[in-house]
């Protein structure tokens, strides 16, 4: 297999900044070379994601390290195919893809960190005494147990409350024998892979001080580079294919700002795009990422604005009236659109709950509240008829009729929060799905507004979107994870 751009970017980015490394050109791999000159000690740092993961999950924790001048060329993300129940390919794959990132970096080692699903990778990988000879440290995030570190590689193991003390929500208490274990019960399981307590651990354990900061410091400047893949989920395979455009666009009503895209980008089987230049850092702009998919609909992306470079953008798609499409109804009536969050929301926890407030703007009603107990629980409750599926990092908003045997009836253009989580996402643990009804416009000439206040009463975080028509358009918005304010 060749040499992935994401890959082959950071090659880019190495020689640019004229250290002097061996770089990876196809299958071709250069012989491994001595540390450059400023990133002495420092190791490549590898993600490994979980179950319907990608490198998203860690896209914040990437900015943690370089907003404490971590080179960016020594960040990689590890990403595979997680719609099969059979982890084989995935372990088999991450031996060679450690071999181009260390023939790359002229590393000797990496620092392996491994999330939920991907710490059973992670763990197997480590038993073959050969692989675990590439990895000088790992860090375990709410997943595997363990009789020893894995591989005998020094590890950090980091717990949720999924396993943590005293009550663990799954039953038994996590712990890797001879690891350092530490737990943090009033976390949720994927943002124990995202919070600001785990990158200070993190940080502490893989380079023996602890960082300058934990937050995700604003770039100096008015420009940012931007990079990512466009990847079918969850099998994480590039969208070959599409077109991808970036648009900017007013921060008010997400409308464009220009006749023609600043970025025209025929997508290949990697999915990849970029790194190119935004407006970013110091200057608070905002930018549309349209995704013009095979057939002609298009997906549409919104994001809060870029504070710093940012390689790990992830557009996570499908084709046309696939996967969990077929469960959000199309029509010219209704938008249809997916609030993303890489930390758990929670609608149960009264002053301790997340907000999420949807608003089309001029139709002169109060936004309303997405999050409550019954759409948004912290915990899954498996013994209620309807299930209520918690850990909900992804929020469906779509218009469905009545109850029917087999499901619902045709989009009626009513708001029924009473049917809680929707099948089938009231069985899919980290999504979730409301019957919301919200006008679209066949032109999009009107907005939406969507208002995340973060829970302990921080700072709302808002993305105003136009109302796209479902029956040919789709619309995700992604929140940042990280808390401000």
């Amino acid at each position: 297999m060749g040499t992935p751009r994401s890959l082959r970017r950071a090659a880019v980015l190495l020689a640019a900044a004229g250290l002097g490394l061996g770089l990876v050109s196809g299958s071709a791999q250069a012989a491994p070379a001595p540390a450059a000159p400023g990133t002495a000690g420092l190791l490549p740092v590898v993600f490994v994601h979980g179950n319907s993961g990608s490198a998203a999950q860690f896209e914040t924790q990437f900015q943690r390290f370089t907003s404490n001048g971590y080179p960016q060329s020594l960040l990689f993300a590890y990403e595979y195919d997680t719609s099969v129940p059979s982890n084989t390919a995935a372990i088999a794959d991450l031996g060679p893809y450690l071999d181009r990132v260390l023939a790359m970096t002229g590393a000797r080692q990496v620092y392996l960190v491994g999330h939920s699903r991907g710490t059973t990778v992670s763990h197997a990988f480590l038993a073959d005494p050969v692989q675990a000879a590439k990895v000088a440290r790992y860090v375990n995030l709410d997943g595997r147990s363990a009789a020893a570190p894995p591989g005998g590689v020094p590890t950090l193991a980091l717990w949720g409350e999924w396993q943590s003390p005293p009550a663990p929500v799954l039953g038994a208490v996590g712990t890797i024998a001879g690891a350092t274990n530490v737990y943090n019960p009033d976390e949720s399981h994927v943002e124990v892979a995202s919070s600001a307590r785990s990158f200070a651990a993190m940080y502490q354990f893989l380079l023996g001080r602890a960082p300058a900061t934990t937050g995700v410091r604003t770039q100096f400047g008015l420009a940012v580079r931007v990079a990512g893949r466009a990847v079918l989920f969850p099998q994480n395979a590039g969208f070959q294919g599409a077109t991808l455009q970036v648009w900017p666009v007013n921060p008010l009503t997400g409308h464009r700002l220009t006749v023609r895209p600043l970025r025209s980008i025929a997508l290949d089987a990697t999915g990849d795009f970029g790194p190119f230049t935004l407006a970013g850092g110091l200057l608070p702009a905002r930018y549309e990422f349209a995704l013009i998919r095979p057939g002609g609909t298009v997906h549409h992306f919104y994001q809060e604005s870029f504070r710093r470079d940012d390689l790990f953008v992830r557009l996570n798609s499908a084709p046309t009236g696939t996967g969990l499409e077929l469960f959000t109804p199309a029509g010219p009536r209704h938008v249809n659109a997916v609030v993303v969050r890489a930390r758990e929301m929670w609608g149960d926890q009264g002053a301790g709950s997340d907000s999420l407030t949807v608003n089309s703007l001029g139709d002169g009603q109060p936004a309303l509240e997405l999050l409550t107990p019954l759409t948004s629980p912290r915990h899954s409750d498996r013994s209620r008829p309807d299930g209520q599926v918690g850990e909900d990092n992804a929020m469906f908003v779509t218009d469905v009729g009545a109850p029917t045997a087999t499901g619902y009836g045709p989009p009626d253009q009513q708001t029924d929060l009473g049917k809680g989580q929707l099948v089938p996402f009231n069985a899919l643990t980290f999504l979730a799905a409301v019957d919301v009804f919200v006008p679209a416009d066949p032109n999009a000439r009107g907005a939406v507004r969507f208002t995340l206040t973060p829970r302990g009463g921080r700072t709302p975080d808002v993305v105003t979107v136009p109302n796209w028509p479902s029956d040919q358009n789709r619309i995700s918005i992604n929140f940042r994870d990280d808390v401000t304010g």
